[in-house]
């Protein structure tokens, strides 16, 4: 897995866009882990924003903010074992998106890279388990990045 320090470099504006559907157990990964930021990180340069399962509703509030860097964490279908991160190209990775998230994702995306040209992306994907609960594996997942967040940025 890359490293939280690779993926952010030397960039100071960071947004954090956590989508994810808290009402389908793992599948809110990403929310799940705005959610953890906003508490553990105070940096008036790092913004995590919880997008839920609509990110389009939070792009005015993210070019606004004009980052240097957009984290795209969200719930990705890799066939690997539950908590299992990845991260990378998000135009690469939109396959592996759930298709409840697909389609706003992509929308999104491309407005964001159109409206924010110099703006660097990267999607931080986990490999969900359950629809039904949030499993170990995947608290563990967010502790363990909202921990390697807040070594880097805080």
């Amino acid at each position: 897995m890359m490293e939280v320090k690779d993926i952010i470099k030397n960039l100071h504006r960071i947004v954090l866009c956590g989508i994810g559907n808290e009402r389908r157990g793992d599948y809110g990964f990403g929310a799940y882990l705005a959610e953890a930021l906003l508490r553990a990180i105070e940096n008036p340069n790092f913004f995590p924003v919880n997008c839920h399962d609509i990110p389009e509703g939070q792009a005015g509030i993210i070019v606004r903010f004009r980052p240097e860097l957009v984290i795209i964490a969200t719930p990705l279908e890799m066939e690997t074992g539950p908590g299992t991160v990845v991260a990378g190209d998000p135009w690469e990775a939109l396959g592996d998106v759930p298709e409840e998230l697909k389609p706003q994702l992509e929308v999104t995306l491309n407005h964001l890279r159109e409206t924010l040209p110099w703006t660097r992306f990267v999607f931080l994907g986990c490999q969900p388990g359950s629809e039904k609960k949030v499993t170990e594996e995947i608290k563990e997942c967010v502790r363990a990045l909202a921990l390697a967040f807040k070594d880097v940025v805080d």
